[in-house]
């Protein structure tokens, strides 16, 4: 459905980004690619210039879109208010039909990296970190994550419309992730 060159399926697989950067500058030019490299240089900048490098902007959004999901009542305004500037940032009301498939493909690279990270021996461990977690909890938690950054935020400020394809692509990619997450975001989602 959102289908993507040769040449840009091995940029969207990899995610370190020294070595998407490597691809990227292998590319030959064309307007994809341009976009490409535009996004690129959006997602893996400074964006409060502080001067840090190697940044994943787009990585930390997603925390910030998890960590908003749990927000309403009193901070509601607050929490819409993030949401929309979030969404802006991340181009998810780009509405050009020949971004589409890039922005998917982005998106889903960056849930990628973010479940890369699910695996480490501290993620999910309890009890100020004294109780490590099992990888079927590991699994859960990477699960309920991923859902809380994407449909559930989606969901619950009202943007189902503005981030529908961010939640397609975190979604499919967690299809990938593990054969029990087919469950357990069924399950999130039905909540």
């Amino acid at each position: 459905m959102y289908e993507v060159s040769a040449d840009l399926t091995e940029y969207f697989r990899e995610i370190d980004p020294k070595k998407r950067l490597v691809i990227l500058d292998s590319l030959p030019e064309s307007g994809a690619v341009d976009f490409v490299r535009e996004v690129y240089n959006d997602r893996y900048s400074d964006h409060e210039g502080k001067g840090r490098r190697n940044i994943d902007w787009w990585l930390w959004r997603c925390v910030c879109l998890q960590l908003l999901y749990g927000r309403g009542g009193f901070f509601r305004r607050f929490r819409d208010k993030e949401v929309t500037t979030i969404i802006n940032e991340l181009r998810m009301n780009d509405t050009d039909e020949s971004h589409r498939a890039v922005l998917y493909h982005e998106y889903r690279n960056t849930a990628r990296r973010y479940l890369s990270t699910c695996k480490s021996g501290d993620y999910a461990s309890s009890f100020m970190g004294f109780r490590k977690a099992s990888d079927e909890e590991k699994i859960m938690k990477a699960c309920a994550d991923i859902w809380q950054m994407s449909g559930g935020i989606a969901k619950s400020s009202g943007n189902d419309s503005a981030m529908k394809l961010w939640v397609e692509a975190f979604r499919d990619e967690l299809m990938n992730y593990d054969d029990i997450c087919r469950d357990e975001y069924e399950r999130l989602r039905k909540e």
